[in-house]
């Protein structure tokens, strides 16, 4: 009787040991958690409301004639071609939808972009599909001090040399004038002369 006593104290004494060795074990850190449940709450519901850089979005609204200009190679003629854009509300006072139809090398191309204003991370975001590619362009940014130009950092992948996650530069220069131009540029060219692709916007009257 007193070996069995003396065992099942060995085994709870064991067991409070492992159960107290559980409990004081490191925490380990894997995300960012709200410290304050409400506050989280109540920055989640300011995030979705519309703000006074989404006012500026409606500038863009309208149908417009598109003339794509691209450049192979620096100092060539650029390689010109005509199109159609229609610039309208995905979310109304949140998100503008804009979608194209051009003729670039030789195919017909259908594209659809998608511009908004991240209120959580305070800058202007951009994405495009187009029927010609397979992948998604992103790009996030602000406007210039002047407040004209809209100016997008993102990467593409350049098949062709072959380059991933190259960094590119969108601007919207003139944005919200009837004729705007939407600027790429390649910044692995360099500093200078890095424009390789622009389309000018012409609305509609």
């Amino acid at each position: 009787m007193q070996t069995f006593t003396i065992a099942a104290i060995l085994l709870a004494t064991f067991g409070l040991g492992a159960l107290w060795m559980q409990d004081t074990k490191p925490q380990r850190f894997t995300h960012p958690m709200s410290k304050d449940a409400d506050g989280g709450m109540a920055r989640w519901i300011q995030t979705m409301q519309p703000s006074a850089a989404h006012a500026r979005l409606k500038e863009l609204l309208g149908t417009y004639e598109v003339t794509m200009r691209m450049r192979m190679m620096p100092g060539e003629p650029a390689m010109e071609s005509k199109g159609t854009a229609e610039i309208g509300w995905f979310a109304e006072g949140k998100w503008l939808q804009s979608t194209w139809d051009i003729e670039m090398m030789g195919q017909a191309v259908r594209g659809i972009d998608h511009l908004g204003y991240d209120n959580f991370k305070e800058r202007y975001v951009w994405c495009k599909v187009d029927s010609m590619q397979t992948s998604i362009q992103t790009a996030s940014g602000h406007f210039d001090r002047s407040g004209d130009d809209l100016i997008l950092w993102g990467t593409i992948d350049e098949p062709m040399t072959p380059e991933q996650d190259k960094q590119v530069k969108y601007v919207y220069r003139g944005f919200g004038k009837d004729t705007f131009t939407l600027e790429v540029h390649d910044m692995m060219i360099g500093e200078s002369n890095t424009k390789v692709l622009e389309f000018v916007y012409a609305r509609k009257k």
